[in-house]
């Protein structure tokens, strides 16, 4: 996945970075040599202020991968805040429960092993803050099915909404064609207040009315 960012001030961005700790920069190394899509330091630490700013206790992720934005969430929470993750992918999620727990985060994070579509609908929580970032045609349905469990004013936040500037073309495949109709929906949906962030690959912001 291409950043839409202009390279230098992509790389100048990433000078102003404070220094990560080990953890995570082996997990962005791992990922880059495995070719597993990661949100990477900026939109990590976007992702840790912004539910430090909504003062979330209680987060829900759909598309766990190896858990590199699982960490900045559950950082980002405060001490007694939780983290749901969903993760279809079983060797995978069985990385992410591993590198969770070294990040000393083991006892805050549940990760559920499952398509988030089935999921979804047995949770029971209510959470302040959803991080989108699966299959990119479930978007929509993933969505719908998020909103009821979701508190009044929760931040819902949803990436590679612009898909490497795809979005913006004529020449639409199938993924691309569903996330510009999963754009015009969020910013159409009328419990939901949204703005695009065109950060790395495109973060939709949207708070549930």
């Amino acid at each position: 996945m291409n950043d839409i960012t202009h390279p230098d001030i992509e790389q100048y961005l990433y000078e102003l970075l404070p220094p990560r700790d080990p953890l995570l920069v082996r997990l962005e190394q791992e990922a880059h040599e495995r070719d597993i899509p990661i949100v990477g330091p900026l939109v990590g630490g976007l992702l840790a202020l912004l539910v430090r700013l909504t003062r979330t206790k209680k987060v829900l992720e759909i598309g766990t991968a190896i858990g590199y934005s699982t960490i900045w969430l559950a950082r980002g929470c405060a001490p007694t805040g939780r983290v749901v993750t969903i993760e279809y992918n079983k060797k995978i999620a069985q990385e992410a429960r591993k590198n969770i727990s070294e990040a000393g985060l083991g006892r805050r994070v549940r990760v559920l092993l499952g398509d988030g579509m089935d999921i979804v609908p047995t949770l029971r929580t209510k959470f302040d803050f959803l991080f989108l970032d699966a299959e990119k045609h479930q978007y929509r349905a993933l969505l719908d099915l998020a909103l009821p469990k979701l508190k009044r004013g929760a931040l819902i936040v949803t990436d590679n909404v612009l898909w490497s500037g795809r979005v913006a073309q004529s020449d639409l495949d199938e993924t691309t064609q569903a996330i510009r109709e999963f754009n015009k929906y969020i910013h159409k949906h009328p419990a939901l207040e949204t703005v695009i962030v065109p950060v790395r690959d495109g973060l939709a912001l949207s708070r549930k009315r």
